[in-house]
């Protein structure tokens, strides 16, 4: 099973970008995990498939830029599954990504405090 939060991309990341931009980026994406968690939780019936389409397409970048690579992983498998018609039990999927993205947000989110 792949890791939550994956230290050496986020090292990587920090001398690519200097290690005083991390904490300004981790809040973007700590903002961005934050309102897909409460566009999943609000969203109606009829709108899963497409919200996790959307959602699941969106983070494969963001999370692996991250190494968020749990939830990479997740999003890789929604979106391809997706796209190929694949997405059966969308309550479900939608239950797993939702408790993915708060997994995910809570361990950034001591990455963060921690920074500060």
């Amino acid at each position: 099973m792949s890791e939550i939060m994956n230290q050496a991309t986020i090292s990587s990341l920090s001398r690519e970008i200097g290690e005083d931009n991390i904490p300004v980026l981790l809040d973007i994406f700590l903002g961005e995990l934050e309102n897909y968690q409460a566009t999943l939780s609000e969203s109606a019936e009829q709108e899963q498939l497409e919200l996790l389409k959307e959602i699941s397409h969106a983070l494969k970048s963001s999370a692996a830029s991250f190494g968020a690579d749990r939830l990479c992983d997740m999003a890789i498998d929604i979106d391809t599954r997706g796209k190929q018609g694949l997405l059966l039990n969308t309550k479900q999927e939608k239950q797993n990504l939702i408790k993915q993205l708060r997994e995910t947000y809570t361990s950034y989110m001591t990455l963060v405090q921690h920074e500060s």
